[in-house]
């Protein structure tokens, strides 16, 4: 397996990325790990692209996507295509990376005139929210929902979220709702 630099445009910017090369030889000895490996990493390539494509369709959609819950809600459902296969959670991290860093950051990212530095944070975000019932959306602005789900696992505890929500109409946001959300979860162990 060889890997070389190869140009490619993304987002209108032609940048260089590292691709796999891999030759097979009749009669040679092949190792099927490597071969299982690369049909792998193929499959999840095809499986962002799809996705990716999706994700333009659901932004189109939306007049802003800045700090709209209900298009990072959309985008969160199209990204739980990383619990398909064990292999796709396993690298949920990368998956997000090369997505919203490499591929198409104009999907994750407001303002397009700075590097989307946090909006690689983003398709973590998205993917998280997507979790929790839509109904509860309208409880929390987005900027309270992006400190919730720093909780990673508030989702599966109803009870949880239901005294963090109750914080958002108190008015808490920021590290103040942070804060409480980590003496609620304390408390309730």
């Amino acid at each position: 397996m060889v890997i070389r630099k190869r140009k490619i445009i993304i987002d209108g910017k032609e940048i260089e990325v590292p691709i796999f090369q891999t030759k097979i030889e009749p009669g040679a000895n092949v190792n099927m790990d490597t071969l299982n490996e690369l049909s792998r990493e193929e499959d999840l390539e095809k499986e962002i692209h799809k996705s990716l494509s999706k994700i333009r369709k659901i932004k189109r959609r939306y007049k802003s996507i800045e700090k709209n819950t209900n298009y990072f809600y959309a985008v969160g459902k199209l990204l739980q295509f990383v619990e398909k296969r064990k292999y796709f959670k396993k690298h949920k991290g990368e998956i997000w990376r090369r997505m919203a860093h490499d591929l198409a950051p104009k999907l994750f990212s407001f303002d397009t005139r700075k590097p989307p530095t946090e909006s690689k944070r983003y398709p973590e975000f998205m993917y998280l929210l997507s979790k929790v019932p839509k109904k509860l959306l309208i409880n929390a602005s987005w900027d309270q929902w992006y400190e919730i789900m720093k909780f990673k696992d508030i989702y599966n505890n109803q009870k949880l979220l239901q005294k963090a929500l109750k914080e958002c109409k108190d008015g808490k946001s920021g590290p103040s709702l942070r804060e409480q959300i980590r003496i609620i979860k304390g408390s309730s162990t």
